[in-house]
């Protein structure tokens, strides 16, 4: 008959443990939560509390174990979650439901976490929910966020090594300070090889295209839309000059043109695609563009562009961003901008431009449904003025004469918006004097169109690069006269501190976000001085691709040595950095205080003959205990424990006094031989 020796249990998880791996997971969820919905995270930080609560057990009966869940619970619970996210979003596979459904898997498994093997799984786990905010942002602000989980991993598992025999209890701040050393030792070899190591000219893998909610300019436009834009102060792109920065006036940033209009609102017409730019001469500007993800397809450059625009890196081009130009000189990409990017563009400041198609003409005539009183008036005016110039002249000396107004407080105009506009509220933002104004030129047999993207930016003195903000859309005109698109901007004649200054000049600071304001406040030099130091982030690290580690290595004359001789310097730097960490640790230890350094020794060396001390035993007692175990160094003993004592606990504070109380202890350490004999000699 066989007999089987029973399974040995997995020793059970102290309450110590678990607090320790829910600090953890706490670390790991707060940077991720802004990016959930509120449901979302709300529920994963109350399923971690829950576990707390759990912990402290019923205080009628403090012996009995903690409650616990049951698994099918926790089970149902997990379908539950998944059910409702597919419902939330829409959808079940893509990056956000995902990210969603692993922050509530993670708290899920926190809760049934029962065992040590359980708790090195959960701070895997935690690892990678630490990744996910960098889905989101690169930001330094989100590195600095990753910080305290990346500390608390170490920690973590500093706890989780002690063994619950041991009795042995880490300190919190003792665990944190090692973790963190530990972190700051290999913080050398990690930029090295940062910096050395070959970077692909792709990604392994990507994330595949999400559903997420879109950010910025639309594919449309009513009354309403840029005003909403007009409230935030999310920066939409940043723009570093080769040359001269242009003056505010010239600065029209374009986006989106829309020739189509039912009435209501205003969408593009079907794209027609030229790979060409359009002929124009006139001084030429280059800059780079750092655009924020916003899920659109399209680039901004200043009006007029000159050229397609070039990937700032290899990275963006092998990655299918095609950029193409399309007859109304809109700049679209293949895939929408779904993270940062850079590009180098070619820009013509002008505000007109010869037309390269026949159909410009009639496509842009379309009056759509209603507003019948502003066609009327349009097409009396026009009566008055048949130049095409005087025509706009009289429309554009209307806004300016008469009482409109550009605000952000703006009537709802519901049915006929264009009327009401015009003959009723008279007061609007950008797109209802650009909306009204192509419908009169319309109206009138002038064909125009309606662009949009930003006007104007702020220039960032900390970082000499210019920081264009969604508070700065806006929506201006083009009319072609003479078989030549020509700039119009209806704001401009009620409110030219709008072009000239921007949106703090136009508009009271009250009605304004606080980064658009020309107040210069202390806070909003903060926030500049941050953003510049945020930017050199993206460039210098984030952005440190393939072309840029070349250049580095060219200057550094790295790629005119050998393959095996770069690796073998790598390895040495590393080999020395390693030995000198060695080195700093044998004289710290050297250095602290001896009688420590000897107390500790001395308890290695008895646990090792198989007499460990117990954590609340102090040196006399134990000197005791270990004098009966060996009564033949009884004495060697005692001189330890009462020296050790006195040095630690007694009130030494003459230095000879205690350097010779330091040599009884050496000499009485030294008398005992090594712990093999020791244990062979026990009594």
């Amino acid at each position: 008959m066989i007999f089987r020796k029973p399974a040995r249990e997995a020793p059970a998880l102290s309450p110590l443990k678990v607090k320790w791996l829910g600090a953890l997971l706490l670390a790991a969820q707060i940077p991720q939560a802004p990016h959930l919905p509120i449901w979302v995270a709300v529920a994963g930080l109350m399923l971690v509390g829950v576990r707390f609560l759990l912990l402290r057990g019923n205080p009628r009966r403090p012996d009995a174990p903690p409650a616990r869940i049951p698994s099918w619970a926790l089970a149902l619970f997990a379908v539950a979650t998944a059910l409702t996210l597919r419902q939330s979003y829409g959808y079940i596979a893509g990056r956000d439901p995902s990210v969603a459904f692993l922050y509530i898997l993670v708290a899920i498994k926190f809760l049934e976490t029962r065992t040590d093997r359980d708790g090195v799984l959960l701070v895997c786990l935690a690892c990678f929910l630490t990744m996910t905010p960098f889905f989101y942002s690169q930001s330094l602000f989100a590195a600095l966020a990753a910080v305290p989980a990346v500390v608390l991993v170490g920690a973590t598992l500093d706890v989780l090594s002690a063994k619950d025999d041991s009795k042995r209890v880490v300190a919190p701040c003792v665990a944190i300070r090692r973790s963190a050393v530990m972190i700051l030792q290999g913080l050398p070899i990690a930029i090295l090889l940062f910096v050395l190591f070959p970077r692909l000219a792709q990604p392994l893998w990507g994330l595949p295209s999400d559903h997420s909610a879109r950010t910025g300019l639309s594919d449309s436009m009513s009354p309403g839309d840029i005003t909403e834009l007009t409230v935030s102060d999310a920066v939409a792109f940043r723009v570093e000059f080769e040359g001269p920065v242009p003056p505010n006036r010239d600065r029209y940033w374009r986006g989106p043109v829309f020739s189509r209009f039912d009435g209501t609102k205003w969408t593009a017409s079907a794209i027609g695609m030229t790979n060409s730019v359009a002929p124009a001469t006139g001084r030429s500007i280059g800059y780079t563009v750092t655009i924020e993800p916003n899920n659109r397809h399209w680039l901004f450059a200043l009006d007029l562009p000159s050229s397609l625009p070039k990937p700032a890196d290899n990275v963006q081009e092998s990655s299918g961003y095609t950029a193409r130009i399309t007859r109304d000189q809109q700049i679209l990409i293949s895939k929408p901008v779904s993270e940062t990017m850079q590009y180098v563009q070619r820009s013509v400041v002008r505000s007109s431009y010869a037309s390269t198609s026949q159909i410009d003409g009639p496509a842009n005539l379309e009056l759509g449904r209603g507003n019948e009183r502003t066609i009327a008036f349009a097409r009396e005016l026009r009566e008055a003025n048949p130049d095409p110039r005087a025509f706009i002249a009289a429309i554009l000396t209307k806004f300016h004469d008469e009482e409109y107004v550009y605000t952000l407080a703006t009537p709802f105009y519901a049915s006929n918006p264009v009327d009401g506009f015009m003959f009723d509220g008279r007061r609007g933002f950008c797109e209802h004097f650009a909306s009204a104004f192509v419908v009169l030129l319309r109206a009138g047999g002038i064909p125009a169109r309606i662009v949009t993207g930003y006007q104007g930016g702020t220039i960032n003195p900390r970082g000499n690069y210019m920081i264009v903000r969604q508070s700065d859309a806006h929506a201006w005109t083009e009319a072609l006269i003479d078989g030549q698109w020509q700039r119009f901007d209806p704001t401009a004649a009620v409110s030219p501190s709008r072009i000239e200054i921007g949106l703090g000049g136009a508009l009271p600071a009250s009605d304004i976000p606080f980064l658009a304001r020309l107040d210069g406040s202390w806070l909003s030099n903060v926030r500049l001085a941050w953003d510049a130091f945020n930017y050199d982030w993206r460039r210098n690290v984030v952005g440190f691709n393939r072309d840029r580690q070349r250049s580095l290595f060219r200057d550094w004359r790295v790629d005119e040595m050998a393959p095996w001789k770069g690796v073998f310097l790598v390895a040495l730097v590393i080999f020395a950095w390693g030995a000198l960490v060695v080195v700093w640790l044998m004289w710290k230890r050297r250095h602290q205080e001896r009688a420590l350094v000897l107390w500790d020794d001395l308890n290695r060396r008895l646990a090792s003959a198989g007499l460990p001390r117990h954590p609340y035993e102090g040196p006399l007692d134990f000197a005791k205990r270990a004098a009966a175990r060996w009564p033949q160094f009884a004495i060697a003993f005692s001189a330890i424990g009462e020296s050790f004592a006195e040095l630690r606990y007694g009130a030494v504070d003459v230095t000879r006094e205690r350097e010779a109380l330091v040599a009884t202890l050496q000499r009485a350490i030294e008398v005992l031989p090594a712990p093999a004999r020791l244990r062979s000699t026990s009594a």
